[in-house]
């Protein structure tokens, strides 16, 4: 019978390297001890410990995990490799309070880019990435990246992407009374493959999406992008598709009559009025 005395906690993180040995095949003592470079006292301490813990059993001169053990060993790899997976983008997870939600489904298997402190903005080319490939772009901005709006038209338009845009309210002021901003916002506005929307949005990252197919989160500074994180999973995107559809809930459509737009409220490219 199994000796549960000891925490099964302390027990797999003491003795993992014997239980990944033993994972796909089972083994003797002297194999172990040559796997695992050990001697033969520490192999003999393992083998009782997990023995009574469950976790292996003696059959045919070989050691072999249980179920119990072999669970507890993909359940730790799982773990060591989200704490790893956390660790990379700690620097830009940690930008964020804790009360609002990332899921697990989007950080599991992400990757993690962080902008160059010489060239801030280029890692904004991940995101023209996706929408360069994209049939279809769903994007929610509770911030404006300014200096990017006459980019992110020009590759929508080329590529003939379909575009949704969320974007936070005070976004909406703050592209329209801005001269220099004004007149790519409205050229947005009054495209056919693209639907501006404005909504209170609750988080401070912004989310896109490329199709059904990837999607990505933005970290922002007081001053542009401090980085990206982002994934193609199926359970991301499905997450990402969560937010987005709780986003445009309470979301409502920009055009010029809801904006009660005239020409004479457009800057033109020399950022005079028409």
């Amino acid at each position: 019978m199994a000796d549960h005395s000891h925490s099964l906690d302390n027990i797999v993180s003491k003795r993992q390297s014997f239980l990944e040995s033993l994972r796909n095949s089972s083994k003797g003592k002297c194999e172990l001890e040559t796997d695992l470079d050990v001697s033969r006292s520490t192999v003999d301490r393992g083998i009782r410990e997990l023995e009574s813990a469950g976790l292996i059993m003696h059959t045919n001169n070989k050691y072999q995990l249980t179920l119990a053990g072999r669970t507890a060993v993909t359940a730790v790899q799982q773990y060591h490799r989200r704490l790893q997976e956390i660790d990379t983008g700690r620097d830009l997870l940690s930008t964020l309070s804790g009360d609002i939600d990332i899921a697990d489904d989007f950080l599991d298997g992400a990757s993690s880019i962080q902008a160059s402190p010489e060239i801030p903005d280029q890692i904004i080319t991940y995101l023209f990435d996706s929408i360069e490939s994209a049939d279809i772009f769903r994007g929610i901005s509770p911030v404006a990246l300014a200096g990017h709006l006459d980019e992110f038209y020009t590759m929508m338009t080329v590529n003939e992407t379909v575009a949704e845009h969320i974007i936070d309210e005070d976004v909406v002021e703050t592209l329209l009374e801005a001269p220099e901003l004004n007149s790519g916002f409205i050229k947005q506005i009054r495209h056919d493959r693209v639907r501006m929307l404005s909504s209170d949005i609750p988080f401070t990252y912004g989310l896109w999406i490329a199709d059904d197919t990837e999607t990505g989160i933005i970290f922002y500074t007081e001053t542009g992008v401090r980085g990206i994180i982002m994934n193609d999973s199926d359970a991301a995107v499905q997450w990402a598709h969560t937010q987005w559809e709780s986003a445009m809930a309470d979301a409502t459509q920009i055009n010029e009559s809801t904006l009660q737009l005239t020409d004479s409220d457009i800057e033109d490219d020399s950022g005079t009025r028409n």
